[in-house]
């Protein structure tokens, strides 16, 4: 019976032994995590128009173009009385300045849309910054808008030959306008 019993007691080593081996093998391995974490925020977007923020996707302004009537040696025209709202005739320019600031933490360009409603032909010319006089107010294809400020100057002028019948005649009627209408649109470049 001694012999029975070492039998079965080394019998049972043996297989704890290999249970063991086994056992351990399976819990004995290397492990290592590793984690990360990144937080961004949104660009800020910050473009504006004089006074007029870019707090929203589309905005309207007003410009007063003809607002300032100047004769043609550049002084303040003094010989025109307004009877209501602004009136202009031959010989007399003028001028506006929009004035685009770029504060994003992005950069942008803007594009410039005019729109001339002129169906008395009155004889204005225009011309943006850097320009030529032209009868036709082209649009401003798209430009950099830097950090900081730019401003686009737009000049008119009722050229004055001193002795224009088209001209008279309108001065005759005294009725017929010039509309001048701009959209600006700013955009992110990529």
């Amino acid at each position: 019976m001694k012999n029975k019993t070492m039998r079965l007691a080394s019998v049972l080593l043996i297989a704890v032994l290999m249970t063991t081996s086994v056992i351990s093998g399976t819990f004995a391995k290397y492990t290592s995590a590793v984690n990360g974490t990144d937080t961004a925020r949104v660009a800020k977007w910050v473009v504006t128009l004089g006074d007029k923020s870019g707090t929203s996707a589309e905005q309207t302004f007003t410009f007063d173009l003809f607002n300032t009537v100047n004769d043609t040696l550049g002084g303040l025209e003094e010989h025109i009385a307004p009877a209501d709202g602004t009136i202009i005739a031959p010989g007399t320019t003028g001028y506006f300045d929009i004035v685009l600031t770029n504060a994003s933490e992005v950069s942008a360009t803007y594009e410039i849309d005019y729109t001339v409603t002129n169906t008395a032909n009155i004889p204005v010319q225009f011309k943006v910054t850097g320009g030529d006089w032209s009868f036709s107010l082209a649009d401003v294809a798209a430009t950099a808008l830097a950090s900081g400020t730019t401003t686009i100057k737009v000049e008119w002028k009722w050229a004055f030959d001193g002795n224009d019948v088209t001209d008279t005649n309108l001065g005759v009627t005294g009725t017929d306008t010039i509309t001048v209408a701009a959209k600006i649109t700013a955009t992110q470049v990529d």
